[in-house]
Formats: C-alpha cells, sequence, structure tokens
C-alpha cells in the first residue's frame, strides 16, 4: 500500500509532462499532425473507392437492335448494365480468332445493324489483351485493336469484335453458349432510347431519332485535400520534406527533387509532374495498364470512373466519370483524369480535386433534347462545318449549385466534338449568334 501511494504522485506528474509535451508538438507543427490525421482518415476512404482494372474498361454504352432492326440505347438506372453483361459473357467459353474481310463502310455497318443482337462500345479503342482481362477470356490476337462487341442472340457459335478505325471485324468461335441470361437483363425495366446506327464522317454513331427527355440531378461533391494529395503523391510513406510555394492562381508542392504538385483551388485541379520514372516508352498495351495504376495511385475515388479516350501522339490517356450511362464532360477541362507519360520519363497526371458523393433530392425537371439530326441541321445551319465534327455524345454538363458550393448540378445535354475540343451544342450555337 505504502508503495502504491508513493507511486501514484510520480505517475500523475509524468502524464501530465507527457500531454503537455504532445500538446506543444501539435501546436508548433499543426501541419505534421494534420498529415498524419489526414492518412489516417482518408486512406481507408480511398482503398474502398478503388475500382479493379476489368471494371475501369468496361464498354461505355448498350445498344440492342431487334428482330425488325428497330435498335435501342439502353441503361439500367438500379445496376450496372455492363457489368450484368460482362458476368453473362464471363461464363462463355470462347475460342479462335478469325479476322474476316469487310469490303466497305456499308458492309461493316450491317454489323453494327445486325438484327436480334447487342452491341457493347467503348468510347475509344482498347485491344484484345484487355479484353481478355474485363471478360475473363483467353483470346489470341492480344495487340489487335476493337472498339465494339457484337453478341448476336440468334447465332450460337459466334460473337463479333469490331474496329470502326479501317472498318476491321474478328469472329470469335462461341462453345458452351447460354444467352437465356442476356435476354433476361433485356427484359429488365431500362432506359431506352430509339437510335439508329449512322456514319458521321469516319465514327458510326448511335443518332438518336427524335427528341428525348433525359433526367437531371444533383449530387453531393466532396473536395479532398491537398494535403491527402501531397501524402500520397509526394510522400509515398517516405520522410520526406515537402515544400510549397504559393502564387496567385496556384499553390506548388515540391520534395526538393523530382516530384512536384501544383494545386488550382479555383478550378478545382491538381497537376503532378514526376521526372524519375525508368521507362521512357510504351507500347499500346502497357499504356493502358500504367495509366490505370496512376490513376490509383492518385487516390481519386473510382466508382463512377471508365477508360475513355486515348491519343497516341501525346501518349495520354484520359478518364471520364459516368453517371446513370453517361459521361460528365466539364468535371474539368480534360474529364476526371488524364495520364500523361512522356518521352524520358517524365509523368504529368492532369486530375479533379471534386468528385460525386450521393445523389441528393433535387426539383429540377428533366430536360428535353433534339434529336442527333435536329443537332446537326442547327449546327449546319449555324455556318459549322460538317466535316470538323467527330462525334456527338448525350452526356452531363457539370454546374455548380447557386445555392451550395457542396452542390453539383448534373444537366443533360449534347456535347460535340468540334475540331478538336469538345462543347456542348448550345455553346456552339451561341457563338455564330
Amino acid at each position: 500500500m505504502k508503495i502504491t501511494k508513493a507511486f501514484l504522485p510520480l505517475g500523475l506528474t509524468l502524464a501530465v509532462v507527457v500531454s503537455v509535451t504532445l500538446s506543444a508538438m501539435i501546436w508548433t507543427n499543426p501541419a505534421q499532425y494534420e498529415r498524419n490525421r489526414q492518412r489516417s482518415s482518408n486512406t481507408p476512404t480511398t482503398e474502398l473507392n478503388t475500382r479493379p482494372q476489368k471494371d475501369v474498361y468496361l464498354p461505355t454504352q448498350v445498344l440492342y437492335t431487334n428482330d425488325l432492326g428497330n435498335q435501342e440505347l439502353l441503361n439500367n438506372r438500379k445496376v450496372n448494365l455492363t457489368t450484368e453483361i460482362r458476368e453473362s459473357l464471363a461464363k462463355w467459353d470462347l475460342g479462335r480468332v478469325q479476322k474476316l474481310q469487310v469490303s466497305s463502310q456499308a458492309a461493316y455497318m450491317r454489323y453494327l445493324r445486325m438484327n436480334s443482337s447487342i452491341l457493347m462500345s467503348y468510347a475509344a479503342p482498347i485491344n484484345v489483351k484487355m479484353f481478355n482481362e474485363v471478360f475473363g477470356s483467353r483470346l489470341n490476337r492480344n495487340n489487335a485493336e476493337i472498339s465494339r462487341i457484337m453478341i448476336p442472340l440468334n447465332d450460337s457459335k459466334h460473337l463479333y469484335l469490331l474496329n470502326d478505325k479501317n472498318q476491321e471485324v474478328y469472329q470469335v468461335t462461341v462453345r458452351d453458349r447460354n444467352v437465356k441470361e442476356l435476354r433476361k437483363i433485356l427484359k429488365e425495366n431500362l432506359f431506352r432510347i430509339n437510335v439508329k446506327m449512322q456514319w458521321l464522317n469516319q465514327e458510326a454513331v448511335p443518332y438518336v431519332t427524335s427528341s428525348v427527355t433525359v433526367p437531371s440531378y444533383s449530387y453531393l461533391v466532396n473536395q479532398q485535400s491537398t494535403d491527402y494529395f501531397t501524402t500520397r503523391l509526394l510522400n509515398k510513406g517516405e520522410s520526406t520534406n515537402v515544400s510549397a510555394k504559393k502564387n496567385k492562381d496556384n499553390t506548388i508542392y515540391s520534395d526538393g527533387a523530382s516530384r512536384q504538385l501544383t494545386v488550382y483551388n479555383k478550378r478545382g485541379t491538381a497537376l503532378y509532374e514526376d521526372y524519375s520514372a525508368l521507362q521512357s516508352t510504351f507500347t499500346f498495351s502497357q499504356a493502358l495498364t500504367a495509366s490505370y495504376s496512376a490513376v490509383k495511385s492518385i487516390g481519386i475515388p473510382m466508382e463512377n470512373l471508365r477508360y475513355y479516350g486515348y491519343n497516341d501522339a501525346k501518349s495520354t490517356v484520359t478518364y471520364r466519370s459516368f453517371v446513370e450511362g453517361f459521361p460528365i464532360f466539364n468535371q474539368s477541362n480534360y474529364g476526371a483524369a488524364r495520364i500523361q507519360m512522356l518521352s524520358q520519363g517524365v509523368r504529368r497526371y492532369n486530375f479533379s480535386l471534386y468528385s460525386l458523393q450521393v445523389p441528393v433530392p433535387t426539383d429540377r425537371k428533366a430536360v428535353s433534347l433534339p434529336s442527333t439530326q435536329n443537332v446537326m441541321n442547327r449546327l449546319a445551319a449555324a455556318g459549322y462545318n460538317k466535316s470538323k465534327i467527330s462525334t456527338v455524345q448525350l452526356g452531363y454538363q457539370w454546374v455548380t449549385s447557386t445555392s451550395s458550393d457542396k452542390v453539383v448540378n448534373l444537366t443533360p445535354t449534347w456535347y460535340v466534338y468540334y475540331n478538336g475540343g469538345w462543347k456542348t451544342y448550345t455553346q456552339l450555337l451561341k457563338q455564330q449568334q
């Protein structure tokens, strides 16, 4: 008892000293405390938001052609339609791949309009190696590029891999095939838009044949802290000293050696540059895999992220967020993320600091949009050169709510890729007034 009484004051004294010391550390070095706190609070969330490569490289569009040749663009607002189809196809036994001779654009279009079929399309080509990764198959011709998967429902022996560029068609032999699951998926309560596949210059596009009403949405948005990104990209778990330089429009963080992060808070974007990468050149297949790893390393949420484009000349892979089956275009100037893998081992990652969290109730009405041909006619009447229009796409415009900076409104509209850039068709028409 005497020993206990003797040690009690000493223990209390030590506890007070430790408490004061820790408090002093926090007061004198709040940045370090904040960094540790952010690391512990943000990392688990990011791991939950990470999506496997096979999900990020799923097709972005599903089109159904019935027995009479009528075509519909499909979307399921309750579950991911492309995931459902992928799970069904993964059970098939895919065998030999044979390249078919296609004589013309008209002959190629017949595959895109084949009666009783499902056409799954990519926003930009992948290769057969990535197809194998996504669909769990073991096809040869790994380097062959494809942009569409055509599944005939009345042909039990084949499916087709298509590439709009040069109108290439690959016939895949199928064994142990069952289309009952696919037919069941087509009977679900789907959002359907009447379309017809047509050529727009060198691009095959699903022309919406009449006006269509598309719902608007509002979402809570999250802006990830700068400290979170500096920890992931500059510290990377190391005891690295990070310096910060504030400018008028941005803040530049650097590890003092080869890595730099520039944050544009007003625009809500960031640019990460790394000059220490070992690999300087990439094949197309390597670029697809390496860019996915880069996005994963950044730590941006990936639930709604999809592969959207590849520019060989600029060694750039683009990813966009999707909502209800349609892409979001102006989350930033380039989408959700753009990964550049340049020569001499230089890496540049452009990405948005903002991400969608959860939808919120809204009184915003659905938007009625004109048919594709109507849009093309209006642009032609306004003086735009059709030959400079690469493609048109239904998508969502990201606009910050006037009532709260924590809410973003997603408004459906037509986007036109004109003369090398995406703009809404209303923006183009206003420019000519």
